[in-house]
């Protein structure tokens, strides 16, 4: 349990913090209410119990190992707890008064059933206690899809707004996302990437940042004499018009092939994942055209990890490959941002090779001085894409930023929950485990606010869960309250950027499938792209339910056309088995509301890989076209209405706040 994460704290707001908006300065202690129990909001931080959830990487280096899902106080080591089973299955079929009840001016809520138990009844009526019984599923009486208990407008849940000033400032890019290096494995695979609709998808989340890395990344060489494959040679080929963006897309039979034959590969490279047994691959230059291409006509900026694990006798960093890339894409005139390895703190374990933090800064420092004798000075340079805060991790983050730290351009470190291969449903509606990601994020900050103060700091990778994601679980529904939780409290505690793994490639965590359907997390991501903006200001639930009902505040986005400055969108998640309702403070009550409410779509419920906004199932209108995410007005003075085990966003129009103004 983190330390203050259920203590009481005054409702005054906060008090004014020195600096500039979008950063808090150290040392200068602030508690906030929150959405997810009382804590330090970012760099501002005082020590609180440290947490140690499943990560990209694990003590001495590697992902995976014994230590996955614990956490840590002091020196103390115990498993993360677990909802008991009657907090995550408890029924609420009845209300405090005995009988189910709707808000006012919805229709009544009827009990739900599974098939062959109890029928749904009419409101008011008591079922025998027998008869409720065999409601105890896997998931509580309903599911998330269907009408259940509604609180009464008295238990709405009443919300605080802190809106004097943004609490910080996140990138136009803030929810960015990567394509694995692990799929220029076979480069036959690349000519995926001439996708028109996987164009489409992705540019639907512009401006991001495209990172092409990850492990495979350390083992891949640049070979620039190497022929294309027939695949990328039958792309190139087909396309006619002058502007590349705008030329037709994979010749079908190429792209039906490479489908046929992608499940194949995708456990060929999920082995040689879960393994850590890497060998090295090529890639030609007519691969790196793939993916410059692809990101630019995608209107994304790409940022290429290089391979750091070429060493010279002496184990210093070997930049002949790099200077031969770097040379290639100077002739293209290519506008690269660029990174050095990939989890160096895991080098041992997947090759055999230590390389200590001042060592790594010293590569940093040679790779920077590459950047500078080429077309690529003013290229950025990101690093050290480190793994998860634990103690050796921890140590060579201190030491490379010490010695290479004054020049990279942010700070990069990766962050998973869970371990993939294990995890289970519960986990990922465990308010607690959600909760762990608070320390790694603090712990990180306070490292660089000491060492190198005036860097920004991004997770360079993050998902749910490492190796893969979780089968049946990380490309569902329920993946999403990890995903939206993880953006708000990053947001909130001044992470500029997240990194999310993957688009696109093998596993279970990507946003769009291997037929380039797009899952539950992208219609998340879509929904935050459009509708959240990059002042963040500061929301808190009053009373207990702050642990399962999470609520995070930001001004709107006003490139979205209905909505202008001074408007606020407020993104809430609902971990409980019940229907919630939350109340805007009084001097927002009568402002007119706009409700973008996902919900799971089909009989699959929690684990459906299709998701309704607003009763409305999503699917792309055709490969050139995203659909309407259309509102639902909400009459001015209602409560917003939230479904058992969902999770969507509120605009709050006519608000006229001035910090978003």
């Amino acid at each position: 349990m983190l330390q203050g994460a259920r203590s009481g704290v005054p409702s005054a707001p906060p008090p004014e913090l020195p600096g500039p908006p979008g950063r808090l300065a150290l040392g200068h202690v602030r508690t906030l209410r929150t959405g997810v129990g009382d804590f330090v909001s970012g760099r501002d931080t005082a020590t609180v119990g440290e947490s140690v959830p499943g990560s990209g990487s694990e003590p001495g280096g590697g992902r995976g190992g014994r230590g996955e899902g614990r956490r840590e106080t002091g020196r103390t080591a115990e498993r993360t707890p677990r909802p008991r089973r009657e907090e995550v299955h408890k029924v609420s079929a009845l209300s405090a008064r005995g009988r189910l009840q709707g808000r006012p001016g919805e229709p009544g809520m009827l009990a739900c059933r599974k098939p062959g138990m109890l029928a749904c009844r009419k409101p008011g009526l008591r079922p025998p206690l027998l008869l409720l019984l065999p409601l105890l599923g896997p998931l509580g009486p309903c599911s998330p899809d269907t009408p259940a208990a509604a609180a009464p407008a008295d238990d709405a849940a009443e919300l605080e707004f802190f809106t004097e000033r943004p609490l910080h400032l996140v990138s136009p890019a803030f929810l960015s996302f990567t394509i694995d290096a692990n799929l220029a494995t076979d480069p036959r695979f690349f000519t995926f990437l001439g996708s028109s609709k996987l164009r489409t998808l992705a540019r639907g989340l512009a401006p991001a940042y495209l990172r092409f890395g990850g492990n495979k990344g350390d083992f891949l060489i640049f070979d620039p004499k190497k022929e294309p494959a027939f695949e990328e040679r039958s792309y190139w080929l087909s396309q006619s018009n002058q502007d590349i963006c705008k030329s037709g897309s994979i010749p079908s039979d190429v792209e039906e092939k490479l489908r046929l034959e992608w499940p194949f590969q995708e456990q060929v490279l999920l082995r040689e994942q879960y393994q850590k047994k890497f060998t090295n691959s090529t890639y030609s230059k007519h691969s790196v055209d793939m993916l410059y291409t692809f990101a630019s006509c995608s209107g994304l900026n790409l940022i290429f990890g290089v391979n750091a694990l070429l060493r010279t006798t002496d184990m210093h960093w070997d930049s002949s490959n790099a200077q031969l890339l770097l040379d290639y894409c100077s002739s293209k005139n290519y506008n690269i941002s660029w990174e050095l390895g990939n989890e160096p703190n895991s080098f041992q374990r997947k090759a055999g090779i230590f390389i200590n933090g001042r060592q790594l800064g010293e590569d940093f420092i040679e790779f920077r001085k590459l950047l500078g004798k080429s077309a690529f000075k003013n290229a950025k340079l990101y690093g050290p894409d480190i793994g998860q805060p634990r103690r050796n991790t921890v140590k060579m983050l201190k030491s490379f930023l010490k010695a290479g730290g004054e020049v990279i351009d942010s700070v990069t470190w990766h962050h998973y929950y869970v371990n993939g291969r294990i995890a289970t449903k519960e986990d990922f509606l465990n308010p607690d485990i959600l909760d762990t990601f608070i320390s790694s994020v603090q712990k990180t900050l306070r490292i660089v606010e000491k060492i190198r103060p005036l860097k920004k700091v991004w997770l360079g990778e993050t998902s749910s869960a490492f190796g893969g994601g979780a089968p049946f679980l990380s490309n569902t529904f329920a993946a999403g309250f990890m995903w939206l939780d993880k953006l708000g409290l990053s947001a909130r505690m001044g992470i500029e950027v997240v990194m999310r793994q993957v688009l696109f490639g093998a596993g279970n965590y990507h946003l769009v499938d291997g037929n380039f359907e797009p899952l539950p997390d992208y219609w998340l991501s879509l929904l935050f792209k459009k509708l959240v903006g990059n002042k963040v200001l500061m929301a808190s639930v009053k009373g207990p339910d702050r642990s399962k009902l999470r609520v995070y505040l930001h001004c709107t986005n006003t490139k979205h056309p209905r909505y202008k400055e001074g408007d606020l969108t407020l993104y809430a998640l609902n971990l409980h088995n019940v229907t919630k309702h939350l109340e805007l403070p009084h001097h927002l009550f009568n402002k007119q509301v706009d409700k973008y409410l996902i919900k799971p779509s089909g009989p699959d419920g929690l684990l459906s890989k299709s998701v309704q906004l607003n009763d409305q199932i999503l699917k792309m209108v055709d490969e050139q076209t995203l659909p309407a995410l259309t509102e639902k007005p909400l009459h001015p003075g209602s409560s917003l209405g939230m479904p058992p085990f969902s999770y969507g966003f509120f605009v709050i129009r006519n608000a006229k706040i001035a910090a978003c103004i």
